[in-house]
């Protein structure tokens, strides 16, 4: 097999621990290629990643700027200025190019080395979509969004291959006068790295224990349903207090969460707790009994969608993990997908359906098919990624 080697442009990259950062660290560190990767220096690394660092060769470059306040044109312009001036500095040692966003500048620094370099491969990877992404209409004064919403279109114009992680993002983006380059897109998954993930562990005190990990919104992903539906479950079965917690990890919650916490009757069943490292949480996900998932839950009339399009990073973690999976998420979306055929439960925003849903985990009834979780291993997946990369460079 040649060897090859690629020029990553990524914002976010390990040994930082955003989802971002870990999903293309995880896509791409197990398949047999060289890579050289731009990314952005910031506080707080977790240098356990690079334990883990596979069969990939990955040489890092961290670029120094105001990594706090990337939405800027400044920002954005020295990291463009300095990801050109690292690939002239090596250019000649590259078979590809590929591009990861978030942020999307990762991708307008990558279509200005193929306009210079037109014969170069290019593979732009959408963590997420941008143009018809729900969330945004709700994040006020975010900026620079007319600028990122043309970065996705040029993106898809002129990258040789749009790679995503479900055919729900892929329908999405690839319409109206952006349908003509849907031939380029190429469906990859999220994955999880088995060999991660130690033993169970030992849990305290004996309560069956829901965790969820991860960030929550201030809209659309919020902790209130759930909170709401534990109550319900609580008041229509008393004999199950004190025998369950429901554990939120991660940021502090927002103020609807909070005041739907302070408003439960039965508030001593939740609790919210600080973040933890990104290999603490596999830790305490192997320590749980069951794995709360909260998606976006969207509607045509407010958000002009009717699936979520959006495949949690988070979700391919708790896999890996090997435990059952209870989701408050949408009928429709590669959550509900991969839910439904693992023989998981899902609800919706109901209270009844949630708490009807955590009854029947506390009741030990839902038997999940492991099998299902084994195609998301890097095991499975990163072939598939290596696969894509060679399909495009010249032998």
């Amino acid at each position: 097999m040649k060897n090859i080697s690629g020029f990553a442009v990524s914002w976010f990259f390990a040994p930082y621990v955003g989802s971002a950062d870990i999903d293309f660290y995880k896509r791409i560190k197990d398949t047999n290629i060289s890579y050289l990767v731009a990314q952005v220096a910031r506080d707080n690394p977790d240098n356990q990643l690079l334990r883990y660092s596979g069969k990939a060769s990955i040489e890092r470059f961290p670029i120094e700027l105001d990594h706090k306040n990337p939405r800027t044109p400044g920002v954005r312009r020295k990291f463009i200025d300095a990801v050109q001036d690292l690939y002239e500095r090596n250019k000649g040692k590259f078979d590809f190019l590929i591009s990861h966003s978030n942020e999307m500048v990762s991708h307008d620094a990558a279509s200005r080395i193929k306009r210079r370099y037109p014969d170069l491969p290019w593979i732009a990877y959408f963590g997420d979509l941008f143009v018809r992404n729900p969330y945004v209409a709700h994040m006020r004064g975010y900026p620079m969004v007319e600028e990122d919403r043309l970065i996705e279109r040029n993106t898809l114009r002129d990258a040789d291959v749009i790679l995503l992680n479900n055919e729900y993002q892929r329908d999405l983006m690839f319409v109206d006068e952006m349908e003509q380059y849907k031939h380029k897109a190429v469906v990859v998954p999220h994955c999880y790295d088995p060999m991660m993930y130690g033993s169970d562990g030992e849990r305290a005190g004996g309560k069956f224990i829901f965790a969820h990990l991860g960030t929550l919104y201030h809209v659309k992903r919020t902790a209130a349903p759930v909170l709401l539906a534990v109550d319900r479950l609580l008041e229509i079965y008393p004999e199950y207090r004190d025998k369950f917690e429901v554990r939120f990890y991660g940021g502090a919650p927002y103020a609807e969460d909070i005041e739907a916490h302070k408003d439960m009757r039965f508030r001593e069943h939740v609790r919210f707790e600080p973040p933890v490292s990104y290999m603490a949480s596999l830790q305490l996900m192997r320590q749980a009994d069951v794995l709360l998932l909260i998606d976006g839950m969207f509607t045509q009339e407010q958000d002009g969608i009717d699936s979520n399009p959006f495949f949690p990073g988070k979700l391919a973690d708790y896999m890996g993990a090997k435990k059952p999976i209870a989701a408050v998420t949408m009928a429709a979306g590669p959550s509900a997908d991969i839910l439904s055929r693992s023989h998981n439960l899902i609800a919706d925003l109901r209270a009844d359906r949630i708490a009807y849903v955590l009854k029947r985990y506390l009741d030990g009834k839902v038997k999940p098919d492991f099998g299902v979780y084994e195609d998301y291993s890097i095991d499975i997946v990163a072939p598939k990624m290596e696969q894509v990369i060679r399909s495009i460079v010249k032998s």
